[in-house]
C-alpha cells in the first residue's frame, strides 16, 4: 500500500510539473505538432522506444530525462545548451553546481544514435531532450502529453548564469519562491516542480549541514538516525554516486 500510494503521488506530481515546464520558451523556432511528420516520420516512434528500453535496463533514466529538461528549459530556454561539453576554455553547463549530480547525459547518445540512422542530421537534441522526458514520464507511470517539436540546438554554453536560474538546495524558501515567480510559476507550480524530485534521489553532500555535528532538531529524529547510517562522514566524496554513503533513495 505504501509504494502504491508513493506511485500514486509521484504520478501526481509528474501530471503538475509537465504543463509547468511548457511555460519556458523553446528556443527560437516556431514549434509545432508532428514537425518531423515527413522529415523524419519514425522520430518520435524512435525516441519512445529507446527510452523504454534504457529504462528497464537501467531504471534511473527516467528520473534522467525529467532532470534534463527542467534543468535545460530553466536556463534561457528548451535548446539543449545543457549537453554542450567544455570546449576552448568555455565550461559546459553541466560542471556548475546547480547542476551537481546529473547522469545519463551517455544515454541521450544513445536515443540521438538511433535517430541519425533513420533520420541523419534531422532531430534536435532539443527535441532528444524534450521527448525523452516526455515518454520517461510515461515510464515512472504518468500521462503520455502530446509535445509540439521544432526546437532549435543552441551551440552556446550559458554556464556563468546558470546559478542565477536555477535554485540551490539550501535556498529560503522566500528565494525560491521569487525565483520561479520570475518566470511566471506561482506557490502551486513551484512546489509541484520540487515535489518531482520525489521520484529521485538527494545527494548526501547536499544534506550533511544538518547531521554533522549536531543534528537539525527540525528533522525527525528516527529519520536522522538514518540517514546518518546513509550518510556516515560529515565529508562525503562528491565524485561518487549510487554508492551508500552518497546517496539516500527518498522516502
Amino acid at each position: 500500500m505504501a509504494a502504491y500510494k508513493h506511485h500514486a503521488f509521484s504520478s501526481f506530481i509528474i501530471l503538475m510539473l509537465f504543463p509547468l515546464l511548457l511555460q519556458f520558451q523553446f528556443g527560437k523556432s516556431e514549434l509545432q505538432l508532428n514537425y518531423y511528420s515527413e522529415s523524419c516520420p519514425k522520430a518520435e516512434e524512435i525516441i519512445k522506444q529507446e527510452v523504454a528500453k534504457l529504462y528497464y535496463e537501467h531504471g534511473n533514466t527516467a528520473v534522467s530525462w525529467l532532470r534534463n529538461l527542467f534543468h535545460d528549459c530553466f536556463v534561457q530556454g528548451c535548446d539543449a545548451s545543457l549537453l554542450l561539453e567544455s570546449v576552448n576554455g568555455i565550461e559546459s553547463e553541466k560542471a556548475s553546481g546547480r547542476n551537481f549530480g546529473m547522469r545519463n547525459f551517455k544515454y541521450v547518445n544513445t536515443i540521438k544514435m538511433a535517430l541519425e540512422n533513420e533520420c541523419p542530421s534531422t532531430v534536435s537534441c532539443a527535441d532528444v531532450v524534450a521527448l525523452s522526458a516526455r515518454d520517461g514520464i510515461v515510464m515512472l507511470g504518468g500521462p503520455h502529453i502530446e509535445m509540439k517539436t521544432g526546437r532549435r540546438d543552441s551551440n552556446e554554453s550559458y554556464a556563468k548564469i546558470v546559478e542565477e536560474f536555477i535554485p540551490n538546495h539550501n535556498d529560503s524558501m522566500s528565494s525560491v519562491l521569487s525565483r520561479f515567480q520570475s518566470v511566471g510559476i506561482d506557490v502551486e507550480g513551484t512546489v509541484a516542480l520540487l515535489g518531482a524530485h520525489s521520484v529521485g534521489r538527494v545527494h548526501c553532500v547536499n544534506l550533511v549541514h544538518r547531521l554533522y555535528p549536531t543534528v537539525d532538531p527540525t528533522l525527525d529524529p528516527d529519520y536522522a538516525e538514518y540517514l546518518k547510517g546513509r550518510c556516515p562522514t560529515p565529508i562525503p566524496d562528491p565524485k561518487q554516486s549510487n554508492t551508500r554513503g552518497t546517496t539516500v533513495k527518498r522516502p
